[in-house]
Order: structure tokens, then sequence, then C-alpha cells
């Protein structure tokens, strides 16, 4: 029955998604992991396509990217390994590597700048703020349930990318488990880490995550992804953010009793009444707005009252809500207070808000959601954030700043391959190919909708592409990110200044001999970051910028094909996050000695 299910699910294995360009060596897939002492370590971690041999992070407290000098410090990755293919994987698709870097004696409060490094091939220069070593303010976001609905997931970790630049305070991702849809498969995690560099501020700022293990999350992938948090496989660990604050994270996978039990009972033993806030994240909730009571509630709860716990952070229903104060199954003014449900992208359920423990003061409801937690001098004040409207209306390119127009004009080669990589540089000849506007294929992506530039003579006879056209570098001056959007059909490779910036749907390999193709369908505009303008302009020199693209359709004999890209900075006006926040709840708490 369970190597069935896994066959289905390797069926289901999203072919849709966008992933961070595994080519090589170059770096991709860049997350920081919190564990122990984040005011003074931290996992910083990558993938790779091929293993390479030399992997190192370069950091330092001031940037050193535009300044051209060398990092202070730097860092050999000491943990390095192939991500577990599932068998049902081996042989069918292209794996990867995992990179592991982990520093020490970091100092607190403080901005570090880093640059990732495989084989010579740097990434981005992108940075991090470490945890305070004293009791000054701060802000930790939480949330769970990523798996599926992966436009919405792409939309709220755009969000929380933003929420990172408008919080300078903000400095940790508490992610509560179930970030795809089975553990087991790198075809589901692999859209995911991509995905996950939406959360990449749009100034460059990381935020270390604090990873949970969920019911979705089985197998090996979660600790090679990130470093074993905790131990191999238990993953239960306590974080202490602050002197006077503690995230005690647990395994709501495993068994809630024995030895989680007894470490989970001497952690609060050792916290209570040192700390003025104390709190816990898992997956399964023990107070649910959608499904029955998680198993570890008989377990835990006791527990969690007698250590007078503050607030449990939940996930797995895929929902909304905030419960009243509970103790001994009644709502007291002393009890705990769940909050959470899950709702990074994963499509929502209806609520059951009937249930006791989420009449007023509680709430529930259904929204894609993430907890802001704000902990202040002498309160804590929690607010639940709605994705804001403009992340979740239609994406128009002309709200944007344009570098190369959605209906510009290209020149564009059909029916034929270019000899060798020159023609994704500046310095190619290109007069002898056509020229076209955008977009370019054949079929129709819904009513109505017709390309430009029509490949008539396509299907059935070739199944390969390529577009140039140019803008000039000082286009990129003062813009804090640019993104290539992309309507396409089924796969494509993005090369700007003769580099490969991008590919979707091509597993290995380019032009003739590309390989590992998947189907996708052109449907919504999706958005691939490529960093910040004076990143780029950095790498790019002089002279006009070509953008090089090489489309891929799966099949010859296929229906349709479609290429439309657009290349754009941020958007031409979009108000402060505080005053489109959508806040589904607020609680303020104040301590107990001061209840």
């Amino acid at each position: 029955m369970i190597a069935t299910a896994l066959l289905l699910l390797a069926a289901a294995a999203p072919q849709d998604d966008t992933w961070t360009p595994l080519e090589g060596t170059t770096p991709a897939q860049w997350r920081l992991t919190w564990t122990v002492d984040p005011a003074h370590r931290i996992t910083i971690s990558w993938s790779t396509r091929e293993a390479g041999s030399e992997h190192r992070v370069h950091y330092d407290s001031v940037p050193r990217a535009e300044s051209g000098k060398p990092h202070a410090q730097k860092r050999t990755a000491q943990r390095n390994g192939a991500y577990t293919l599932h068998p049902d994987e081996v042989g069918k698709l292209s794996g990867a590597h995992y990179h592991h870097a982990q520093l020490r004696n970091l100092k607190p409060s403080t901005t570090y700048w880093f640059q990732l490094e495989s084989d010579g091939v740097r990434s981005p220069e992108l940075h991090f703020l470490t945890a305070p070593a004293d009791d000054r303010p701060f802000r930790l976001v939480h949330g769970g349930d990523s798996r599926t609905g992966h436009a919405a997931r792409q939309q709220i970790n755009a969000y929380i990318g933003d929420l990172a630049d408008e919080f300078p305070d903000l400095i940790a991702f508490a992610h509560g488990g179930d970030y795809i849809l089975w553990g087991e498969l790198w075809t589901h995690w692999r859209p995911w880490l991509s995905h996950n560099e939406l959360t990449v501020s749009p100034t460059g700022r990381v935020l270390p995550m604090i990873p949970t293990r969920g019911n979705h999350d089985p197998g090996p992938l979660f600790d090679e992804i990130f470093n074993s948090a905790g131990e191999p496989s238990l993953n239960y660990y306590t974080i202490d953010l602050t002197p006077e604050v503690s995230l005690i994270t647990l395994n709501s996978e495993i068994s809630a009793a024995g030895d989680q039990g007894k470490w989970l009972e001497r952690e609060l033993k050792r916290l209570r009444p040192k700390r003025r806030w104390l709190l816990t994240q898992y997956h399964r909730a023990i107070y649910p707005a959608v499904k029955n009571p998680a198993a570890m509630k008989e377990h835990w709860v006791p527990l969690f009252e007698k250590y007078d716990l503050d607030i449990a952070l939940e996930s797995d229903g895929h929902a909304v809500k905030r419960t009243v104060p509970i103790r001994a199954e009644a709502q007291d003014p002393s009890g705990v207070i769940y909050i959470g449900e899950g709702g990074l992208g994963v499509p929502q359920r209806e609520a059951k808000s009937d249930r006791w423990f989420l009449q007023e003061p509680g709430m529930s409801g259904s929204s894609h959601h993430v907890v802001l937690l704000e902990f202040g001098e002498g309160h804590l004040t929690s607010r639940i954030f709605g994705l804001p409207e403009s992340y979740t209306t239609s994406f128009a390119t002309d709200d944007y700043v344009q570098l190369i127009p959605a209906d510009a004009t290209w020149r564009y080669l059909a029916g034929s391959d270019p000899d060798g990589d020159a023609w994704r540089g500046p310095e190619f000849d290109d007069s002898a190919w056509s020229t076209g506007a955008s977009s370019f294929g054949y079929g129709k992506v819904g009513d109505d909708d017709e390309v430009a530039t029509h490949l008539a003579d396509m299907r059935g006879e070739y199944s390969r592409v390529y577009l140039r056209a140019s803008f000039e570098p000082q286009q990129l001056a003062g813009l804090s990110e640019v993104r290539l959007a992309m309507r396409y059909d089924d796969a494509f490779i993005a090369y700007l200044g003769g580099v490969e910036v991008m590919r979707s749907s091509v597993g290995s390999g380019s032009g003739p001999e590309a390989d590992d193709i998947d189907s996708h369908e052109a449907r919504e505009w999706e958005l691939f970051p490529l960093g910040s303008g004076a990143d780029l302009a950095s790498r790019l020199g002089e002279g006009p910028v070509v953008l090089a693209i090489e489309g891929h359709n799966k099949m010859k004999s296929s229906g349709d094909f479609r290429l439309e890209p657009c290349l754009i900075g941020p958007p031409l006006e979009r108000p402060p996050l505080l005053e489109e926040a959508v806040i589904l709840d607020e609680l303020r708490l104040v301590p107990r000695a001061s209840r």
C-alpha cells in the first residue's frame, strides 16, 4: 500500500514549477538555519547540480560585492552530499548536491554580508542579522503548510521577503512544517527550495529559518536540507532568541512521550521562570480549527500548563485561528493560547468555528497568512496578517519598471540551432535572425489569446526557438530588484550578458543537448528573481546587455508552444506594507508576572 501511494505521489509530482538553475556548480537554493545560539552561530546552506570539490562562504560585517574588496572571513562547508532520490526517481531525473557551512563566533545584533562560492562560482551578495544577546525588542514571523498551491506559496514568500525590509528588527522565520507534498521526493523539494528564495527581501536580506518537521516531511531529505535540525530524524530542540525569549521546536511525527516527552519537561522546567516569554512550535494542532485533536495532546498539554507556556504555534489544519487561553479544558485567563493552523500557500479549508475554544475572544477563518510576533518592552503582540491584495491581484507587466517590455521586438531563430554558445552574449551578430514581437509560438493559452509571432511551421518539425533582445546597463541604476517574467510552454533557459541566470523545466544541458524537459502549461505570468540592479550591473560591465532565451517544447508533436518573456524592475508604485496590511487578528499579552 505504501509503495503504491508513493508511486501515485511520484506521478503527481509538480511539473509546472520554477526552480533556480542548477547547472554545474552555480550556488542556488540558498537558505539559513538557526537551531542553537542564534546570537553567535548560523548554518548557511545551498545547492549545486554537480558535486564540485570546493565549497565555502565568504562573509563580513560590511558589504563587499560592489567595492570588489574581499570579505574579511571565509568558512569551508563542513557537510556536503547528494540529495537522496526516492527509488521511483532514480534514473528518471537528475539530482543535486547540498552544502552546509556552520559559522561560529558571530557578533550579536550584527548584519553580516555573505557570498556563496562553489568551485569558483559565486552567488549574489546577501545579508542576515544575528539575534540579540540582550533584552532588546525584536520580531519573529511564523507560518506553516506551503506544500501545495504553488502560486499562493510564491506570493506569500514574496510578502515575507518584503516584511524583512519593512521591519528591521524581524530576525527569523519559524516554519511549522509541511513544506511540500511528500518529503521523500526530490521532485517536490526542488521547486520548494527555489520558491523559498522569494523570501529573500528586495535588498538581499535573508531571514534565518527555524524549521519544524511536518507529517508530509518524512524521509532523509528534511535533514539534508536543514542540516539535521536538532538531531537527525528527531528534530526537536530549543532556541533562545534572546535571554528572555525561548522557542521550543517539537516533532509531532515521532513519539510524543518517551524520550521527547522527558526532554520537553526538562526544558520547560529549566526555562521557567527564567524566561519572560516561553513559546513552542510543532506541526499537528492540539486545539484544531479543522481536524481532530492531535495525539500528542495528552502528553504535552499537561506540561504546557504545568510550566505556564505562553503561546503554542500550530499548523496542519489549513485554516487560521487563535484560541482563547486554555487551562484544564476550559477558558482561563492564565491558560495557554494556541495560534496558527497553516497558511503559507496550501489551499484553505473551512474552519469549524463553533468549537468552544475558538469563540470570542478567540477567532478562526480561512486565509493564507503569517503570524508576526512582536516582543516589545513589557508586552508580546501577535498579529495574524493575511496576504495583501496587491500580492494576489493579476500580474500586469505595465505596473512595473520596464527593461524589456512584454511586447518588445526580438531577434529570433526558429527551425535550426545556433553554432556554439556565442549567441548568448553581446558580441554575437544576430542580423541574420528573423525579427518578431513577443509572444512566440503556436496554439492558444486561452480564448482570444493568440501569439504575436506565429510559428506556423513549428509543430512536428522542430522543438526549439532562440530569442535575443537588449537594453542599456544604465537602466539598472537604482532598481531594488530585477525579475524575469515569463509565460512559457514547455521550458526555457535564460542568459543575461552571456551567463545563465534562470531555467525552468529543463533538467540539464542546453540547446540540442537539453535533457529532462518537463511539460508546463503557459497560464499566468511567473516571476523569476535575478537580484538587484546594482548586483547585476556589477557583473555585466559596460555596453548593451543582452537577454537571450532558448525555449523548448517537450515534443515536436505538441499541440501548442509559447515563449513570452519580459524583464522588469520593481513596481512603479506600492503603498507601505503597513498601509495595505490585512490584519486578521491582533492579541497583546503582558508577562505572567504582571498579570
